[in-house]
């Protein structure tokens, strides 16, 4: 595969993620309720399900390249997903409430480096649990995926 071909199959399974999960979201909802089970779930599905589709869509290009493709589309999805991970604390608006919280909650605290270095730990911790998910339900999903056959018609 083509480094251009890739790049067009992550964009493919990124807008495809999006997608399928906020559908599953939506769909757990009324069943879940409102928890992590939900939310985590219905990414973790969705990563698989728009792996299976990208692996259909770029099947002939799979089976050319072999697991080197499929490694190339992995790590660039994991990238992908660690910018999602990385920078979606900077657009969330409850940052300042996380901060606030426990200077508000007993009068002059303030939040100690020890504090905020276990917090980008804990960060950094759930990147790796989100690249490992990732790489697992990835390569399984492109696997399945690009062993589909078309359907001939007549």
């Amino acid at each position: 595969m083509k480094f251009g071909d890739i790049i067009v199959a992550v964009a493919t399974y990124a807008v495809l993620q999006i997608l399928i999960a906020f559908i599953l979201t939506i769909m757990a909802l009324p069943v879940f309720g409102v928890t992590m089970f939900t939310y985590y779930g219905a990414g973790i599905t969705a990563v698989f399900l728009s792996m299976i589709i990208v692996g259909y869509s770029f099947r002939e290009g799979i089976r050319k390249g072999g697991r080197e493709a499929i490694l190339r589309i992995i790590v660039l999805s994991a990238f992908y997903e660690l910018l999602v991970v990385v920078f979606q604390p900077a657009l969330a608006d409850w940052l300042p409430f996380a901060v606030n919280l426990p200077k508000d909650a007993f009068d002059g605290t303030v939040v100690t480096t020890v504090e905020w270095f276990l917090y980008g730990l804990s960060r950094r911790g759930n990147m790796v649990f989100n690249v490992l998910i990732l790489i697992g339900m990835s390569f399984t999903g492109l696997h399945i995926g690009s062993k589909f056959k078309r359907v001939r018609k007549g």
